[in-house]
């Protein structure tokens, strides 16, 4: 294939369709309301105000790309972000040792993931929810009767090193987004364990029978995820410098959606850390342009659903044809080749989604 063909492929609506959506989206509320929608203000608040989503979303791709749905995430931020109000307020613990215990409680939710899912072999989507469930009530009785937990440290140093820092006045929300996702973009795709990770996500019989420890990189997968989540919950409570029991769950919808939209794009068609970054500033594109242009409040929540049917039957879409694909003998002999696997074998990056 020439240069050229490779970059007209690059370049086509099927490997980056995101781009131009956003960039349509744009142009649409551009003329729309020509005085609100196109300025740097609108830039700054589509970021800022979407970062935290964009951290749901990458804590719940980990265990996606290894073929586990983690439902839990709603709950997970509730919780964590009350446990860490909850020890800034009754305790006088450091702020490194309150970061780290909070970070715990992901990791242990991220660890009840892995009994349900991988040890009782609950089917993900229920085990999770169930879980999810758990952490919401957990959330309000450390709250206790208070419909809020709102410690000076949340809108003090810690506020400010979690949330409220900016550069350009884009708070540093922005660049944990940003850096989260070079790092596990890199990890996913170069590195062996990401790799691995891919292909128990795309057939774990297949995976296992190479040699790969399907249980151990479903495990690793969800307690990370967690241990993300976790991350996610405190900068929302240094965001609003309080924490609420529920305040989570918001946040599973647009994550999904962003995960789901954002295994459509690129050659590979895969679940990936850019895209899914891409498809929540995509979607938070439109909302804010609904907001400005005076839309209902209920209009937002049918756009980020119709984008979630649209996105999961894309990616449904997606699956098939790769899965016809690697059904003919050459490709189901080539599965894995001699490389730095385990047992010697290497598996490709291209797994795709499950």
């Amino acid at each position: 294939m020439t240069r050229l063909a490779t970059l007209r492929r690059s370049l086509s609506p099927g490997s980056i369709g995101i781009i131009y959506v956003w960039a349509l989206l744009i142009v649409f509320f551009s003329v729309w309301k020509p005085d609100l929608f196109p300025t740097m203000s609108t830039v700054r608040s589509v970021l800022n105000l979407n970062a935290l989503a964009g951290l749901a979303a990458l804590a719940i791709l980990v265990p996606m790309v290894s073929g586990a749905i983690d439902a839990s995430i709603g709950g997970n931020i509730s919780l964590s972000g009350v446990c860490c109000a909850w020890l800034f307020q009754n305790t006088h613990l450091s702020v490194l040792a309150v970061v780290l215990i909070t970070l715990g409680i992901g990791a242990t939710i991220g660890l009840v993931n892995v009994l349900v899912v991988v040890v009782l072999k609950i089917p993900s989507i229920i085990g999770t929810l169930a879980t999810w469930l758990i952490c919401d009530s957990l959330s309000s009785a450390v709250a206790g009767q208070q419909s809020s937990l709102s410690p000076p440290q949340l809108s003090g140093s810690f506020g400010n090193d979690f949330a409220i820092a900016s550069w350009q006045n884009f708070t540093i929300p922005v660049l944990f987004v940003l850096v989260l996702a070079a790092v596990m973009g890199l990890w996913l795709t170069q590195t062996p364990s990401g790799r691995y990770t891919h292909a128990v996500g795309l057939n774990p019989a297949v995976a296992r029978n190479t040699g790969i420890r399907v249980s151990l990189i479903q495990s690793c997968a969800l307690v990370v995820g967690g241990i993300l989540g976790a991350f996610a919950g405190m900068v929302l409570a240094a965001q609003y410098a309080s924490a609420s029991p529920g305040s989570g769950d918001a946040y599973l919808l647009p994550a999904f959606a962003a995960v789901f939209l954002g295994a459509t794009q690129f050659r590979l068609k895969r679940f990936t850390a850019w895209g899914t970054v891409l498809a929540v500033f995509m979607l938070a594109t439109g909302e804010y342009g609904l907001a400005l242009a005076g839309a209902a409040s209920w209009i937002p929540n049918v756009f980020q659903g119709l984008a979630l049917i649209i996105a999961i039957g894309l990616s449904r879409q997606v699956f098939s044809r790769t899965a016809r694909v690697t059904k003919r003998p050459q490709q189901a002999g080539s599965a894995v080749s001699a490389g730095d696997g385990p047992h010697g074998t290497d598996v490709p990056a291209g797994a795709t989604l499950q």
